[in-house]
């Protein structure tokens, strides 16, 4: 019984965080950024995080901020992304940049990170902390 109780709650905060990520707007209209599509891959070695980033011209424009936990992500969009509609409601907004921020599944080493951008892609490899100690056998 004590392991069904433990299973349900462990769905139970999945499905609120899921519920809270969907509903949650991935835009903000008052800094005017959008929120990048992302994936994290998350592999023996090392977490990579694969960001998708249209309108970026250059790697000049991508900030990438590392700690050992988390990352957060800014580029710059030199032609501003307009999204209009029409109808019972008028909208119009312009987008001039993209901004995400990430918590890691596991802890990294900044320093060793290193990334990569090519045609509108930005890839992340964040290498895993490995702690190895040794002991004396007494």
């Amino acid at each position: 019984m004590w392991r069904g109780r433990r299973l349900s709650e462990w769905i139970d905060e999945f499905l609120e965080q899921a519920y809270s990520e969907l509903m949650r707007p991935s835009w903000d209209a008052i800094e005017k950024c959008l929120e990048p599509l992302v994936n994290i891959e998350d592999r023996e070695d090392e977490i990579v995080v694969t960001v998708d980033l249209p309108y970026v011209e250059d790697k000049n424009d991508i900030s990438i901020d590392i700690a050992e936990d988390s990352l957060e992500i800014r580029a710059e969009i030199k032609k501003a992304i307009r999204w209009e509609r029409w109808g019972t409601v008028q909208k119009r907004i312009w987008f001039k940049s993209f901004r995400k921020f990430i918590k890691l599944p596991s802890k990294v080493d900044p320093e060793k990170s290193r990334a990569t951008f090519r045609r509108g892609i930005l890839e992340i490899s964040l290498p895993k902390v490995r702690r190895r100690f040794t002991i004396k056998i007494q």
